[in-house]
């Protein structure tokens, strides 16, 4: 069943990509049948309407007890997380565009002391069918996954609701969903009851990430590393016509591979791949916000030791309120364990030895954030944490010292332009 459905994804994209070309080709043919005055009012026009760019930096502060986040924040102060990106988009036709964005990130032990540089997005976007009541394209290129709620702006701080993502959008396999070197359809259409919305995302995501591959294997010494196979994420979403109201439902099929790097290695013939949902919900109203997520991960992990299928099971409720125009608060209880049929971990220590807090974390979140203008924010929070599956084991190496109970309390200013 699953060959045959990869070979009918296969087919869809060729057909797909053809449609598209031949619409490009015809678009470019009908719009750039120019006069050479036009043309010259035409390039005038492109500097002042049609080319767009926009940025954002984030610089967050950590403190906490018993583990390390972003660096050494263990009874002291971490800065190590930095996140600025810079965007360019360039609208060519009225139903082609091109977009990019450059992104440089710090997280601590996990990108190294000087952070690293990575492109985030960059594609072309057809709109091939444009009516009253909705529009049909395609994406072609580095597209952002449509996971989640906040997943394809999840590095951009305004966006989010709090300075760390909830733990549906585990930190640690970022790259799993973060983007995906391929093509995007996606569509969206407007009724008498509301708006839905689909994206489906084919190709192939970003897999070389040592953190990744430790979040599965639980070796900060493992020589190799992992490459993708194709993989696809679809998103269907709505939202009621007064906005207040929105949900989503999010699939994801990732399949990886594991590239051992010479002489012996015991990881040899590692294989993976990851069917995983989100049932996401949101209410929206004038002074008080409410959201919930909840994500099923089925890991099939082939040349493992230990467990290599556990289900992962995260959800979050999340509340939030409006004091001022400019100030909110918030409140955020998550939960996240590695295996839904081992949720203490109880097993995972007798068969490994591993601490059992290896396997689940919960916390409690309280924030509050302060719009100081339109692009200045900035946020203050505490977390109270009971287990560790969700911490870096590049910034915590010593796995038998990590801490059951602890403590998070983070600053973070941000800037947008």
């Amino acid at each position: 069943m699953k060959i045959f459905t990869s070979l009918m994804l296969n087919k869809f994209f060729y057909v797909l990509f053809f449609l598209t070309f031949s619409l490009c080709a015809q678009a470019v043919d009908s719009e750039l049948n120019l006069t050479e005055t036009s043309w010259q009012q035409g390039l005038q026009k492109v500097w002042r309407d049609d080319i767009q760019f926009h940025g954002f930096l984030s610089q967050g502060l950590f403190s906490t007890t018993g583990n390390n986040i972003y660096g050494n924040s263990k009874n002291s102060v971490s800065a190590g997380l930095t996140e600025i990106g810079l965007n360019v988009s360039y609208q060519a036709l009225n139903n082609l565009s091109f977009a990019v964005q450059g992104l440089y990130r710090r997280a601590g032990q996990r990108t190294g002391d000087w952070g690293e540089v990575s492109l985030d997005f960059a594609f072309v976007d057809l709109n091939f069918l444009n009516f009253r009541d909705g529009r049909m394209g395609v994406r072609g290129g580095r597209v952002k996954n449509p996971w989640g709620l906040y997943n394809e702006t999840r590095d951009v701080a305004f966006t989010h609701p709090t300075i760390s993502l909830p733990l549906t959008y585990f930190d640690r396999s970022r790259t799993l969903f973060l983007s995906m070197d391929g093509g995007q359809f996606y569509a969206d259409y407007n009724t008498a009851i509301g708006v839905f919305s689909f994206k489906f995302n084919y190709g192939f995501i970003q897999a070389d990430d040592p953190e990744l591959l430790q979040s599965i294997v639980l070796d900060p010494n493992i020589p190799g590393h992992l490459e993708s196979k194709s993989s696809f994420i679809t998103h269907l979403s709505y939202e009621t016509v007064d906005r207040d109201f929105m949900f989503a439902f999010s699939y994801a099929d990732v399949r990886l591979t594991y590239i051992e790097h010479g002489g012996f290695d015991p990881y040899a013939g590692l294989e993976g791949e990851i069917d995983a949902l989100m049932f996401s919900g949101q209410y929206n109203g004038e002074r008080f916000s409410f959201t919930g997520e909840y994500s099923l991960h089925w890991n099939r992990m082939r040349g493992l030791m230990q467990d290599n299928s556990p289900v992962s099971e995260m959800w979050y409720v999340q509340a939030g309120y409006r004091v001022l125009d400019n100030l909110q608060i918030m409140l955020r209880y998550d939960s996240y364990v590695q295996n839904k049929y081992d949720k203490k971990g109880e097993s995972f220590h007798a068969n490994t030895g591993l601490p059992a807090h290896l396997m689940f974390t919960q916390d409690i979140v309280v924030g509050v954030r302060w719009d100081i203008t339109p692009a200045w924010m900035l946020r203050a929070e505490y977390q109270r944490v009971h287990g560790a599956s969700a911490v870096s084991l590049l910034d915590n190496p010593n796995i038998m010292d990590l801490a059951l109970n602890w403590n998070v309390y983070a600053l973070q200013l941000a800037f947008r332009f």
